[in-house]
């Protein structure tokens, strides 16, 4: 029994020592994370202010901002050639003048072939309105007798009316002598008066009916005439207005009338402003093919550089930023400019969009996306490379840490980590809030809250909110080279 006391308690000593052993473990260990941590040295950077700055850089060709290209639609022989490649013009100056001795016969014969259809043109409608004036004046005639002719036979009938009447009277005054008479001399005196008026009054009969029937025929007259001269006057006025259609168009003679006095007065090129000749494709004696270009003329003194832009910036850009153009023609020279024209249309070739004779943008032939950019006056010419930088965002003297160590809290407000330092010379990470403004390249803007100038922002991401560190503080970035702006660039060349 005692044996096995011992053995017992002998386990429970060696239980406790093993005990003893893994906590002196753990402590040693935690000691030495702790020493590890504490000879960890993490980077700082001093908050100050600084210049952002974000912009593109282009290459591109230098060219006016416009420029003509002079044709001629007249298809004859180059007389005179009076520029050559480089030479300045002014306005209203002859660049150059072709044949219009060609032009011109062409021109006369038309010229007399429609004088002289527009002259038989109007022989034939003198014709047909004399024609009608004259239908028109036979009505008036015609009708004018047969009215004349209705009065006649009306008269004529009122006049057998009236005798009828008065023999009527005469007789009915006779048969009252004869009834009253006593005397048989007298009564046979009567008789024989009365059957003479009784004669007479058949007679007036007859003129009567003849009256009335000749009264009826002046009337069947008078609208038989009307009717027919209606008609002669119908067929002159169907006349003239059939002659508007018939008559030969002229439309085609005229429109190649008018397009041939248009090449008469293009056989005289002139310039329509100044500038510099840019190209000459003609000589005296070449027989100048329609619309196509003899010479062209480019603005000097209003220049343009024409650049390609890539997918990813055309949408940066927009008109009216600001440009700075350099040149190796210049030595580097700066010259500010202005974007004019941002193309965001893809086109593979990018080609020229001049009208004949008519003032435009300079070409850009960069192909892709692409932007105009207007040059303050400078010494630059049409042709020359340059290099142009857009600057998209500038801001001056603004508080800014780099925008990967911005943190959000859970309430979705903003902060960074601060190292703040202890008296035993190491740091201790503290939060600070902050209002965010824009993002330019690597730096956030600060617009507001804890942080100031001359606080250490903690560039390590391992380090959380209250954690002891040693810290090496780095130099001040608004110290740099470049006077502690910071700025990126997206450079395209064009073709």
């Amino acid at each position: 029994m005692k044996k096995k006391f011992k053995h017992k308690k002998l386990v429970i000593v060696l239980v406790i020592i093993v005990a003893a052993i893994i906590v002196l473990v753990g402590v040693a260990k935690r000691k030495l994370n702790s020493v590890a941590e504490a000879t960890k040295i993490v980077q700082l950077e001093k908050v100050d202010k600084r210049d952002l700055s974000d912009f593109i850089s282009l290459t591109g060709t230098v060219s006016g901002e416009t420029k003509i290209n002079y044709s001629s639609t007249a298809a004859t022989e180059i007389k005179t050639v009076n520029v050559q490649v480089g030479d300045v013009v002014k306005e209203g100056d002859v660049i150059a003048t072709l044949d219009k001795d060609s032009i011109q016969k062409q021109i006369d014969v038309l010229e007399k072939s429609l004088s002289n259809a527009a002259a038989l043109k109007q022989n034939e409608t003198n014709q047909n309105q004399r024609t009608l004036e004259r239908a028109k004046e036979d009505q008036k005639n015609q009708l004018a007798q047969a009215n004349d002719s209705i009065n006649s036979a009306e008269a004529a009938y009122t006049a057998a009316q009236n005798t009828i009447n008065s023999l009527n009277n005469q007789i009915k005054s006779v048969s009252d002598q004869v009834n009253a008479a006593s005397d048989e001399d007298i009564k046979a005196a009567l008789q024989e008066k009365l059957s003479d008026l009784q004669d007479q009054l058949s007679s007036a009969k007859s003129d009567l009916t003849s009256a009335d029937s000749a009264r009826k025929e002046a009337k069947n007259n008078y609208t038989s005439v009307k009717s027919s001269t209606d008609d002669a006057i119908y067929s002159a006025q169907n006349s003239i207005e059939s002659a508007k259609y018939n008559q030969t168009d002229d439309s085609d003679t005229q429109t190649q009338l008018d397009q041939l006095r248009k090449q008469l007065d293009d056989c005289t090129i002139t310039s329509k402003s100044a500038g510099i000749v840019t190209a000459v494709n003609v000589s005296v004696g070449d027989v100048n093919t329609a619309n196509a270009t003899l010479v062209t003329v480019e603005n000097n003194t209003d220049m343009i550089v024409n650049a390609s832009v890539t997918e990813k910036d055309i949408l940066k850009l927009q008109e009216g930023m600001k440009a700075i153009i350099t040149s190796d023609a210049l030595d580097d020279q700066e010259i500010n400019g202005e974007i004019i024209k941002v193309v965001k249309v893809y086109n593979a070739s990018q080609p020229t969009t001049e009208q004949t004779g008519k003032e435009t943008s300079g070409a850009a032939n960069t192909g892709g996306f692409s932007v105009q950019i207007k040059l303050d006056p400078c010494d630059l010419i049409s042709g020359m490379s340059a290099k142009a930088k857009i600057v998209l965002t500038d801001r001056e003297n603004v508080l800014s840490v780099p925008y990967d160590l911005v943190q959000q809290d859970e309430d979705g407000k903003s902060y960074v980590l601060c190292a703040e330092e202890n008296k035993d010379g190491t740091y201790t990470a503290v939060k600070k809030n902050i209002t965010v403004g824009d993002e330019i390249n690597y730096y956030t803007e600060v617009t507001g809250g804890d942080l100031k100038a001359g606080d250490y922002i903690i560039m390590d991401y391992a380090i959380s909110e209250g954690d002891t560190f040693q810290g090496e503080r780095g130099s001040d970035v608004s110290e740099t080279e470049d006077g502690g702006s910071t700025s990126v660039s997206s450079e395209v060349t064009a073709d």
